[in-house]
């Protein structure tokens, strides 16, 4: 399989990234939705530095994909996989529960860091 480079542009710095032949403009893609959530962040919250502007980055993109597991498990509600074999009714939708609260919980952490590097971005 052949290897490209991607150069994408994160607050104002370059960084090269490999991705397998064909996959160049979803990398290309990619990073420049990464850019443009830190931009606002960078309207938000002024340069804090890029260590924290990317943390705060990725802590939103884990939420959006957190919020999508939890919207696509609601939608899956609806149409239940069969449980495995030899499995009751109960033990799945108990399994169903945990996977539920784990995501909640996940996305509860997720929403009170984001808030605690916000806000410790204002300190002066």
């Amino acid at each position: 399989m052949s290897q490209s480079v991607v150069t994408i542009r994160l607050n104002g710095h370059p960084y090269q990234i490999g991705c397998g032949a064909g996959e160049e403009d979803h990398v290309a893609n990619l990073g420049a939705e990464v850019e443009s959530i830190m931009q606002s962040l960078v309207g938000s919250v002024g340069q804090i530095g890029e260590a924290r502007l990317l943390a705060m980055v990725a802590l939103i993109l884990a939420d959006r994909a957190s919020t999508a597991a939890a919207a696509n498990g609601a939608s899956n509600a609806a149409a239940p996989a069969a449980p495995p074999a030899g499995a009751s009714a109960d033990d799945a939708s108990a399994a169903e529960d945990r996977a539920a609260a784990r995501l909640e919980d996940a996305a509860a952490k997720i929403a009170t860091l984001t808030s605690k590097l916000a806000f410790d971005a204002t300190k002066p």
